[in-house]
């Protein structure tokens, strides 16, 4: 189905005059038959002959509507989808609810776009689907931020069905967006509702006073009364509740009263309840501000009989004897006598500080160090509940640690524990950081919100995008977005650019930070329809772009990928010259994406050039010429110029270049992690033996002249290639033999071994490598964390070990890299040499003997096998059958004569 086909359906639908009725969804199935054959410059000549049709012949053609919507939407996603919402409207008036529901689902499998989803919940409400209609209302509220009336709704159906944790969430979005709009007349009603549902949350209620009370004061404690009703039970919430309603109104006689009931029942069995609520003027007829009564009351209060206290002079803790209006008697720990410490009230008030039973250091006081040092091992939240309320409901780290070490913990029982402690502060939702310092945890009376305990944690990352990695794990574990401490951590992105009544701020320079921010936010608002984050209007892509200097520097410096393939898109979509920006950018963002784009504009001509700068370039371009190596395929590196024989000589070239900056301690760890997919490319996957296989003896002396060359090659691999080049090619000259010498002064330097000995050291040195050594370091990991390193001998062994290892490991590749393997052919039968077995007579003692003569690895003296390079192996070296040789060695004299020569099987 092409253009003529299209073409022809329109005139078909203008000249029958196809009304709306005929259409089915299998019209529209077939229409989406015919578009998917089409490829994409038939497309483009489809779409933009139905959006002339509607321009200038039928605006109303349906057709025209969908064969263009769906190829825009299609090409655009959620960016371009009003021909179809058009569409979707128009049947929605003939009430053709089928074709309104396959239409929108057409456009929602694409992209959550609220008007496709409120059309689509309205067909479900005409057919009687109630179910489903609910279903797509939740949908909508997610992505339409402003609707308020649909939620209210959704949360009154959840809490029919019996569904409360639902209705809760729905009522509490309701409200946050009542007060995001500073409407707050609806917000009480909602405010009763959740007290029925949710009265154990108080602290959430008091919070939502707070917010009210901004905007409307009269508002505010209408709803603490409601609140204070509802915790009719709960004394303690109830004196919250009216001393919040007497710092909103502080001649409110009601709350006072209700404030001083509420006292008398919490402190019934005082002993002082009486003369503290006169002192403090609560009672009384004395005019005083009612605050500071409150204040003084709860001070004085906290003495009474049996209090700990702790004196501040001595630093003694001590329990309350007695009290009354003159003097109070206190037990200190370690007094003399049973008289006690008498001070006056005054004092004592001044001096003594009240400390729960349950403080840590009245615990510290009564309890046995061992007894203590238990529980706080083994319950590590009962620990920090306890410090933290000891220390007025917060506290740092280190305050924890001054507390617990040495009086509780010792010193190396600190790290593992401390380790523990820190999970358990970020996990559990009864702690929380601290908005004012990010160095301090803080106890909640009710447990923190997955929101709020996230911003908390973003606002104690240093580093810009520690923060961004914050907000996406944010969205990705589904936090509320519509919280204010989801917009919070929005708006440290937004106020880069933006004064605080909105106004674009004047520009300066543009960093990474400000493409970061920039992509971060229209992504936000574009991509996940979050309307309700200011948008930067006025400022384009395009402007950063053309304002910035280096763009590649500002790139690299982009640390989010997601950022940086936002980044890319823009350049496509904006910048005329993107595919040279784009080639630029490529060893910056190694991955597919930049290639699949220039597939997909059929200009791949130009990336080609990447291919042959990497090539040219490869010291500067390692990274990138290592990546098109592991992905590219060979046709493609033909196409971009670049013969196979070329590549791996660069290759060589590169592998050399990697060591000498592994030596020279430039960019270690890449430049290892360059070396290790270079050594498996040429050796291990066998590219350098496979040229050398198929190319000419000139191919090989250019290889061998390569390998030979490249720096810190490991493992013999030059022996290796030289004995695959000496296999194919007996006769060839190796740049770097040294040339025969006589036989007298003939002494081996050099490390000959067998073939099977060379793989067997190699399997050695893999197993210390891969297995041994990782092994030893889990080991290490595992003591590391048992504490204190100096006092850690499990540590101290596993890193004895480990040193060990590597010194076996470095002996090994410098042996590897010494040893030349010999087979049987290259042996000389006429002098005894590696790989001979000689039988000599001993002219001493009158008897033969016989020995045979391998390298070091292969030795075993007693099977008589001899290692060449040992003094005695030497001293046999290069003499021949029936010549007799006399020599002494520590002071013992030989005296032997060659019988006979052989080689042995290698």
């Amino acid at each position: 189905m092409g253009f003529q086909e299209i073409e022809n359906l329109l005139k078909e639908e203008q000249w029958t005059r196809s009304t709306i009725t005929n259409y089915t969804i299998q019209s529209f199935e077939e229409l989406d038959q015919q578009i998917s054959e089409l490829d994409d410059e038939e497309k483009t000549e489809v779409k933009n002959l139905c959006d002339t049709h509607l321009s200038e012949k039928e605006r109303n053609s349906i057709i025209s509507m969908y064969v263009s919507g769906s190829i825009q939407l299609e090409r655009r996603g959620s960016e371009d989808y009003l021909l179809l919402l058009n569409l979707i409207e128009l049947f929605a008036e003939h009430k053709k609810w089928n074709i309104v529901n396959f239409l929108s689902q057409k456009i929602l499998r694409k992209t959550e776009n609220k008007h496709a989803l409120r059309l689509l919940a309205n067909s479900y409400d005409q057919n009687g689907q109630e179910e489903e209609k609910y279903a797509i209302w939740e949908r909508l509220v997610k992505v339409d931020y402003d609707e308020i009336e649909i939620v209210k709704q959704i949360g009154a159906y959840s809490q029919q069905k019996g569904n409360v944790e639902k209705a809760v969430s729905m009522y509490r979005k309701a409200i946050h967006r009542l007060l995001k709009r500073k409407d707050t007349s609806p917000i009480r009603p909602i405010f009763n509702t959740l007290l029925e549902l949710d009265n154990e949350n108080f602290e959430y209620f008091m919070n939502l006073v707070d917010q009210v009370g901004t905007l409307s004061q009269s508002t505010a404690i209408a709803m603490l009364r409601d609140l204070e009703a509802a915790n009719k039970n709960n004394v303690d919430n109830q004196i919250e509740a009216q001393k919040k309603t007497l710092q909103y109104d502080r001649e409110d006689i009601y709350a006072k009263e209700n404030l001083i009931k509420s006292y008398k029942v919490k402190y019934k069995n005082h002993s002082r309840l009486k003369s503290c609520l006169e002192s403090s003027a609560l009672t009384s007829n004395l005019v005083r501000d009612v605050l500071h009564s409150i204040e003084d009351f709860e001070t004085n209060i906290a003495f009474d009989k049996g209090t700990f206290v702790f004196q501040n002079s001595t630093g003694k803790i001590g329990r309350i004897r007695s009290i009354d209006e003159n003097d109070v008697i206190v037990d200190f720990a370690g007094q003399k006598g049973k008289e006690g410490n008498r001070l006056s009230t005054a004092m004592a008030f001044k001096s003594l500080m009240p400390l729960a039973k349950s403080h840590i250091w009245v615990l510290k006081s009564a309890l046995p160090k061992e007894k203590l040092n238990k529980k706080v091992l083994e319950d590590i939240p009962w620990t920090l509940k306890t410090l933290l309320t000891s220390n007025g409901g917060k506290s740092s780290l280190k305050e924890i640690k001054a507390e617990l070490v040495p009086s509780i913990l010792e010193p190396k029982q600190w790290t593992t524990w401390s380790n523990h402690a820190k999970k358990e502060l970020m996990n559990n939702p009864v702690f929380d950081l601290s908005a004012q310092d990010v160095d301090t945890y803080i106890l909640r009376s009710t447990p923190v919100s997955y929101e709020e305990k996230q911003l908390a944690v973003f606002r104690s990352e240093k580093q810009f995008y520690d923060k961004i990695k914050r907000l996406k794990e944010f969205l990705t574990s589904k936090g509320d977005v519509e919280s204010d401490f989801f917009y919070e951590m929005v708006k440290y992105f937004s106020d880069m650019f933006l004064e605080e009544n909105g106004a674009l701020k004047p520009m300066g320079e543009v960093t990474d930070y400000t493409f970061s921010a920039f992509l971060l936010l229209e992504d936000l608002v574009e991509k996940q329809n979050m309307n309700f984050i200011n948008r930067v209007e006025g400022l384009s892509f395009k402007e950063l772009f053309e304002r910035t200097e280096n763009v590649e520097e500002k790139f690299d410096a982009i640390k989010d990928p997601e950022l940086k393939k936002s980044f890319i898109d823009h350049v496509v979509e904006e910048i005329p010259s993107w595919s040279k920006v784009l080639a630029s950018l490529f060893q910056y963002y190694l991955t597919s994406y930049i290639p699949e784009i220039f597939r997909h504009y059929k200009k791949t001509a130009e990336f080609n050039k990447v291919f042959k700068d990497a090539v040219e370039n490869f010291k500067e371009k390692a990274s990138t010429l290592i990546y098109l190596i592991k992905n590219a395929e060979e046709k493609q590196w033909e196409k971009a110029g670049i013969s196979s024989e070329q590549l791996l000589f660069t290759e060589l070239q590169l592998l050399d270049y990697t060591n000498r900056c592994i030596d020279s301690r430039k960019d270690v760890q890449e430049n290892r992690k360059n070396t290790k997919i270079l050594m498996n490319v040429l050796f291990n996957e066998k590219k350098v033996l496979t040229y050398i296989e198929k190319g000419t003896e000139e191919t090989a002396q250019k290889i061998y002249s390569l390998v030979a060359n490249v720096f810190n090659l490991p493992g013999g691999k030059k022996i290796e290639i030289k004995h695959a080049i000496s296999e194919k090619y007996p006769n060839f000259r190796f740049f770097d033999e040294v040339s025969p010498i006589d036989r007298e002064t003939l002494v081996p330097t050099g490390l000959f071994c067998t073939a099977a000995a060379y793989e067997a050291k190699k399997k050695e040195m893999e197993r210390i490598q891969h297995v041994e050594l990782v092994e030893v370091a889990k080991e290490i990991g595992e003591a590391r964390d048992m504490g204190d390193l100096r006092e850690n001998s499990e540590y101290k062994y596993g890193k004895e070990k480990q040193s060990m290892l590597n010194n076996t490991l470095r002996r090994l590749a410098e042996e590897l890299d010494r040893a030349t393997i010999i087979t049987k052919d290259k042996v000389d039968p006429t002098r005894i040499g590696f790989g001979t077995k000689v039988t000599l007579f001993d002219n001493l003692n009158g008897e033969a003997i016989t020995y045979t003569l391998m390298g070091p690895w292969e030795s075993n003296p007693n099977e008589n096998i001899i290692n060449m390079l040992a003094p005695f192996g030497r001293a046999l070296l290069n003499h021949q059958v029936n010549e007799r040789f006399v020599f002494t060695l520590n002071e013992q004299p030989y005296d032997f004569t060659v019988q006979n020569i052989e080689v042995i099987d290698l």
